[in-house]
């Protein structure tokens, strides 16, 4: 059960927060400060136009059933993340009083690896933020789809043509501008998203994103 998702039927969601914790791509030494910066992203998108565009065309990548690379769902277990990435770069413990958009409304620890980033509550690991092009292994898996780093821009257009259509832009330091997509969890999203970062029309990364 995802403990803050509220349905926003009749509020706008501001997509200028779509674009969090840049902070992994510009720069290493972020992962001991700031564990996730908010940067502006897109124009304005209202959750009702959302919700009717996941509902009517299908659009969305599956929260339910996401994992990476098929073994480890999005909401899962830290041992067995663990297992499979091996121990972390770091693991960062952030100001409570600094940040917002957790999955949880509680105390957690970031672990990095090569910038992917994951919440970690205890026992309970949460995916955060995939890095294709420091970590090209990975993909996110649902039931319908695989990302990873030999995705492009033209290929989910075609798959996600409305979403493709409200895609932004955002100017990361050293990397220039990326384009961004946001994508819902489910045929009837809640006030969470997927945000897709693309560069030279090739997938770089993927946040899961939740507002403040």
């Amino acid at each position: 059960m995802r403990f803050l998702h509220m349905k926003l039927s009749s509020t706008t969601i501001n997509t200028r927060l779509l674009a969090f914790s840049l902070c992994g791509m510009l720069l290493g030494s972020c992962q001991e400060t700031t564990p996730r910066d908010i940067a502006t992203a897109a124009p304005d998108v209202s959750a009702d136009s959302a919700m009717a565009s996941a509902e009517t065309t299908g659009e969305y990548l599956d929260w339910e059933t996401a994992s990476l690379n098929g073994k480890q769902p999005a909401l899962g277990k830290t041992e067995a993340l663990y297992k499979m990435l091996g121990q972390p770069d770091s693991v960062v413990k952030p100001n409570m009083n600094e940040f917002c958009g957790s999955f949880y409304d509680k105390p957690l620890q970031y672990a990095y690896f090569k910038q992917s980033v994951v919440e970690v509550y205890g026992d309970t690991a949460v995916i955060g933020s995939l890095n294709f092009r420091n970590n090209p292994q990975l993909e996110l898996r649902t039931a319908a789809i695989r990302l990873n780093h030999n995705t492009t821009l033209d290929e989910l257009t075609k798959r996600f043509p409305q979403a493709a259509k409200k895609q932004g832009s955002v100017d990361v330091e050293g990397l220039g501008k990326l384009t961004t997509i946001s994508i819902p969890t489910g045929k009837t999203p809640n006030d969470d998203a997927w945000l897709l970062f693309f560069d030279g029309g090739k997938l770089v990364r993927i946040d899961y994103w939740m507002p403040c």
